[in-house]
């Protein structure tokens, strides 16, 4: 019989560390789709982070995992609070309830991007995430 080698859900954790969690006064909430009301519009409360993988390297033993948090709250709110999670969920040996990552990692800072709204901005970072198997 051949073991499967399965590694945590990237996404899984890093919702587990920011969903919920309160930066700059305000609780975040974590979405893997980003929520639209009835006219196709992004729905709140913000502010509202969407997590997002793409891509990464497989070493020996170990993965690193490519991932993205897009940020969404009204003006320089949105930078500001991404900066707050990236300072928050950065380092080494974090646990999760959806497991166990060896580190997470800025790949690309909190920016501004445009985003076509009168009322929110967007920002959005990058990070490494290293994990290992489950056992």
């Amino acid at each position: 019989m051949i073991e499967a080698i399965v590694f945590p859900d990237v996404r899984d954790c890093l919702f587990d560390l920011i969903d919920g969690a309160n930066h700059l006064g305000k609780p975040v909430r974590a979405v893997y789709q980003l929520p639209a009301d009835d006219y196709g519009t992004l729905a709140g409360p913000f502010p509202v982070a969407l997590i997002y993988t793409g891509g990464g390297n497989r070493g020996f033993v170990d993965r690193v995992d490519r991932a993205t948090v897009e940020l969404y709250a009204p003006g320089q709110q949105a930078v500001d609070t991404l900066e707050s999670i990236s300072a928050s969920i950065i380092g080494n040996d974090i646990e999760t309830p959806s497991g166990f990552l060896d580190s997470i990692e800025q790949d690309q800072v909190p920016a501004d991007v445009p985003y076509p709204s009168d009322t929110l901005n967007k920002a959005v970072a990058t990070f490494l995430v290293t994990s290992r198997p489950v056992l």
